[in-house]
């Protein structure tokens, strides 16, 4: 099964600050001090008025990091592994959340990162899985570069998720996912998702799964006491 749907693409203001954060971290050697606005992206989805315990959202936060910022009232919840990855200089799939303190709205977002030895600007993302295939397109606003220290051209793409949420569930499930990154001048270059990049994709959407099933002020508490 082939799916090309429109993904809603984040504002050029977030996209820029997304992929500037990144490229700081990198510099930093890990992306978890990372943390944008909620108020910035698309989509958000509000959390239910069911209720998940307070144990049951520790337990599904107790892997990734938090990070809050008072500047713009919101919590940001990422992966571990991501750091390990763009140290290494690795290509990853990694999703984000974030939490708005003001309208308690959770909001689902990949970031798709690409390392090469040569600048590549990208074009579009295939990803592919035993029995069904995916493609992103990208924006003409290029948010890569080179790492010196790494020694090594990147690039960044991020795709607001919340309406294709089952994507990455589906991914995780996979036995294997390999995505080939597209330049405009016709390049490509294919990655297999690690085991560490699928345990990552993982958690984030257990994570945001208890989230969406959490009433606000237990996801504030929580999430308050957890962040960095």
């Amino acid at each position: 099964m082939e799916r090309s749907p429109v993904f809603m693409k984040l504002s050029a203001w977030s996209k820029r600050l997304l992929a500037g954060v990144c490229t700081a971290a990198l510099l930093a050697g890990g992306a978890s001090a990372l943390a944008l606005s909620p108020a910035a992206l698309p989509a958000p989805e509000a959390l239910s008025v069911t209720n998940a315990s307070d144990a049951q959202l520790r337990a599904a936060l107790s892997k990734l990091a938090v990070v809050y910022s008072g500047d713009t009232h919101g919590w940001q919840v990422s992966s571990p592994y991501e750091d390990a990855s763009l140290s290494s200089a690795s290509c990853g799939l990694y999703p984000y959340l974030f939490l708005s303190q003001d309208d308690a709205t959770v909001s689902l977002t990949l970031g798709m990162s690409c390392f090469s030895t040569q600048k590549m600007e990208l074009q579009s993302i295939r990803v592919e899985t035993k029995d069904s295939t995916y493609n992103f397109t990208c924006d003409d606003q290029y948010d890569g570069g080179y790492d010196a220290d790494l020694k090594s051209w990147f690039d960044f793409e991020f795709f607001a998720m919340d309406d294709h949420a089952e994507y990455l569930t589906e991914w995780a499930s996979a036995k294997s996912v390999t995505a080939t990154f597209t330049g405009k001048d016709g390049s490509t270059k294919a990655y297999t998702l690690t085991k560490d990049n699928l345990q990552a994709i993982r958690d984030i959407m257990a994570a945001y799964t208890t989230l969406l099933d959490s009433d606000a002020s237990t996801a504030q508490s929580v999430l308050s006491s957890l962040a960095k």
